[in-house]
């Protein structure tokens, strides 16, 4: 009868909170929509350029659904930084070559295979032709000594039979008439019919080392958005803030206390996420460690701004929590993991307003490409922009505790 009470309060709890009812219900379904929007369809086409290719292929790229453009002389870096195409495929002197960016392994893995199925099919097709044509060959010159061991037999029946006798002639001359079609060649498969070149990188990184990059943004911003809610939540259920406004301190004095504070330990987590990547996992760097330091201190800034406002709309840790599947999930398909261009029209519409759609994909462009300070200023800009942004809200925000 007791348990049956405790089960009673505890679902009149639940069904009192709508956050909580929120998280159990709708923040799934939100997350599983936004996942079927996200991610690219299997059977979508990938774009790949060819210069000096035979038509042959391109109607063999085009059958394996993909879409195929027919370029003459372009600056391959540029045209596949431009996002004009997943790979640029090209015949040299017989020698098939693909070059990609190596910076999107969900786009040019695909360009990859694609391509490599379509020059193994041309060759397979080529080495039937060859086959058939070699086939034809023998057996016109099986027909023709055929016909010529005819011959000399006719010659030989009209002699007289004494002029026969003298001659030692053999028409046996030893000639298989029977073709045999099976044709015993080893083709070696293993060979790669294409070479693939790199514009960033080799062949040795893998799938993790060129998401790495995004990896140490998306964490440094997850647990330091949950430290600045969490501690500013405490600082509100303990009564401190409360004490704090009935002082004189102005509100902005209050938030920038709080920023700073909180914001040397997010430096020194930022700094040990980065030196334990680089240092201990050997993540390979193109670029400048101090550029890496940059994007993440400041992306550790936004994640407090943002955490230190979101806490003041919750009551407890557990609604906290609750932001994450809403707040901190959605952020990481538009960091840079996924092409946006290939999402919905309406997501390529909110991935700039996501912090880590700036901070991943400059992570990639410092540690893949090697880009420098000053090709980055536009995004760092940005990010300087989310701080003012959440540090405004978070004045304002002060207001609902202290109304002067």
């Amino acid at each position: 009868m007791r348990m049956l009470q405790l089960i009673k309060r505890i679902c009149k709890q639940v069904l009192r909170d709508k956050r909580t009812l929120a998280l159990l219900f709708l923040a799934p379904i939100f997350v599983i929509t936004l996942l079927n929007y996200i991610f690219p369809d299997p059977d979508d086409e990938v774009t790949i350029a060819v210069v000096n290719v035979s038509d042959d292929v391109i109607d063999i790229l085009e059958d394996n659904d993909m879409i195929v453009k027919q370029e003459n002389e372009i600056n391959i870096k540029s045209y596949l930084e431009d996002g004009n195409a997943s790979g640029v495929l090209e015949e040299k002197n017989g020698e098939w070559t693909l070059t990609i960016l190596n910076d999107n392994p969900m786009d040019e893995g695909p360009a990859i295979q694609g391509s490599s199925q379509a020059i193994m099919e041309t060759n397979l097709n080529d080495l039937s032709d060859n086959i058939d044509d070699m086939i034809n060959n023998m057996e016109d010159m099986s027909a023709g000594v055929e016909d010529m061991v005819e011959s000399i037999n006719e010659m030989m029946d009209q002699l007289p039979p004494e002029a026969a006798q003298n001659l030692d002639i053999n028409t046996d001359l030893g000639v298989d008439t029977d073709v045999d079609t099976e044709i015993d060649s080893e083709i070696n498969m293993d060979e790669d019919p294409i070479t693939v070149e790199y514009i960033y990188g080799d062949e040795s990184y893998t799938f993790f080392e060129i998401l790495n990059p995004i990896l140490v943004s998306f964490f440094v911003f997850f647990f330091v958005f949950l430290i600045a809610g969490m501690s500013m939540l405490k600082e509100r259920s303990s009564g401190t803030l409360e004490k704090l406004l009935s002082t004189p301190i102005r509100k902005s004095e209050i938030v920038f206390g709080y920023l700073f504070g909180y914001g040397i330990f997010a430096i020194l987590q930022t700094a040990v996420i980065i030196l334990y990547s680089v240092y201990i996992l050997d993540m390979e760097i193109a670029g400048s460690i101090t550029n890496m330091f940059i994007i993440n201190i400041l992306l550790s800034f936004v994640a407090l701004g943002l955490g230190l406002l979101l806490s003041t709309f919750v009551s407890s840790e557990f609604q906290m929590i609750q932001f994450i599947p809403l707040v901190i999930i959605p952020q990481i398909f538009f960091s840079g993991m996924l092409n946006v261009d290939t999402m919905e029209p309406w997501l390529q519409w909110i991935a700039p307003i996501m912090p880590l759609y700036y901070a991943g994909n400059t992570m990639i462009d410092v540690v893949l490409k090697g880009f420098t300070l000053g090709e980055i200023i536009a995004p760092l800009s940005i990010l300087v922009l989310f701080i003012v942004v959440f540090v405004t809200l978070n004045i304002l925000g002060m207001r609902r505790y202290r109304k002067v």
